[in-house]
């Protein structure tokens, strides 16, 4: 009888493993399509069912709670089920929740569906992230953490592009059926293509795994403070980014967008979004990764600050859009390498899902605030020039993140 298999990790690992790239990255692709859907969907959702558009603010923000709760969670499932099953079965609720998001005929049957979506599209990102850079180079972790998130701003991007047409040609509810089918087209390629860890890396003692997983190890001497300074960078720049995603679409009717325009504000959001991943990943390769967020994130508020003054140019205001999309993403995906690149393998999952988890409770504050000012009668100007108060505290925690020294994380955690 032949011995057991070599288990193999990212230290012996050479060379990517496309595939698995590939397949995570499309997976977290439709989590950002989803994840924006309602708020490209809003302004006809009110035309047709007669409310007002901060009416959708319980959904809205019910969506992010939903995505919280399910990064929370994702480190101990992934410790316990693996991350392959975590992926498998959040495809399946997200799916099964967009499907069902098509048919909601009021405003809280909409909200509980999206409530149930949100825990399949949390789960989905720090499960497909710990995967990928699992199987991959240990010299590529951050890199591949970077791209994988990456799918986040494409999804979104797809979402806008398509969601001018869909809700003219098609009604509000064809935006979720399509976001719904390219999921159940993806699961069977997940189930054939994606492996087991556990073939692959060599098992691990359920105790050993729990432990991993637990939130205190986040919490360990050498990385406690720089967790800390990344869950507040983390909440400031998701609630901004948040307000923009799920209000931009009605905002933008304000300087005169038609409803099925307005949609082109997300796919402005979308298109910024890959030209800050683009630059996260050229500007890691000479800089520190607190660097490049630092600098993405001062192009954030000097993008707020230029689209408060401008007037009603619908081209230059898409431009200007696209460029806080490009500093806010930066933000949202740059966190998650950080945390790639904070803690080991088997604590992976839960150190990307408890600081994007962090960024999604902002995410459950942002559309609230949006919502309330958008009630109150704020003006688009008013609106993102206040929200650059919160990205230049988030700029200051960066910056200190930045400024830490200390052991190295792999020796520090494997000392507790």
């Amino acid at each position: 009888m032949s011995g057991p298999p070599t288990a193999v990790t990212p230290s012996t690992v050479t060379h990517p493993n496309w595939v698995v790239l590939a397949l995570t990255f499309v997976a977290v692709v439709l989590d950002g399509y989803d994840t924006i859907a309602l708020g490209l969907s809003i302004p006809a959702l009110s035309e047709e069912w007669g409310v007002s558009a901060s009416h959708f603010t319980p959904a809205l923000s019910i969506t992010s709670l939903g995505v919280a709760l399910g990064y929370i969670a994702v480190g101990q499932l992934v410790a316990r089920f693996g991350s392959r099953r975590v992926i498998l079965a959040a495809v399946l609720v997200f799916t099964a929740g967009s499907l069902f998001t098509a048919a909601a005929t009021s405003i809280w049957e909409l909200t509980a569906l999206r409530l149930v979506t949100g825990l399949g599209l949390g789960a989905v990102l720090p499960a497909a992230v710990a995967h990928a850079t699992a199987l991959n180079p240990a010299r590529l972790r951050q890199s591949i953490a970077v791209f994988v998130t990456m799918g986040i701003s494409l999804g979104a991007l797809i979402a806008g592009l398509l969601g001018s047409t869909l809700v003219s040609s098609y009604g509000w509810e064809s935006v979720f059926v399509i976001g719904a089918l390219a999921s159940a087209v993806l699961f069977p390629l997940l189930w054939l293509g994606l492996p087991d860890e556990e073939e692959a890396m060599g098992t691990i003692e359920p105790a050993a795994a729990k432990h991993s997983a637990s939130v205190a190890r986040l919490f360990d001497p050498g990385v406690r403070t720089r967790t800390a300074l990344l869950w507040g960078f983390s909440f400031l720049t998701f609630s901004v980014y948040y307000i923009f995603s799920s209000w931009l679409p009605t905002l933008l009717t304000s300087y005169g967008f038609s409803k099925g325009l307005a949609p082109l504000g997300s796919a402005a959001l979308g298109v910024g979004s890959i030209i800050g991943a683009g630059v996260l990943i050229l500007g890691a390769l000479r800089l520190r990764m607190t660097s490049v967020l630092a600098g993405t994130t001062v192009a954030a508020v000097v993008f707020l600050i230029v689209s408060g003054f401008l007037g009603a140019d619908k081209a230059l205001l898409l431009i200007v859009f696209g460029g806080v999309g490009l500093g806010l993403q930066a933000g949202m995906i740059g966190q998650a390498a950080l945390a790639v690149s904070l803690y080991p393998d088997r604590t992976a999952a839960t150190g990307v899902g408890w600081a994007s988890s962090m960024g999604r409770l902002g995410s459950v504050l942002g559309p609230i605030i949006g919502g309330a000012l958008i009630a109150l009668g704020a003006s688009t100007g008013t609106i993102v020039l206040l929200a650059c108060v919160p990205v230049v505290a988030a700029l200051v925690l960066v910056t200190a993140l930045g400024r830490i020294t200390a052991a190295p994380v792999e020796r520090t955690l494997a000392a507790h």
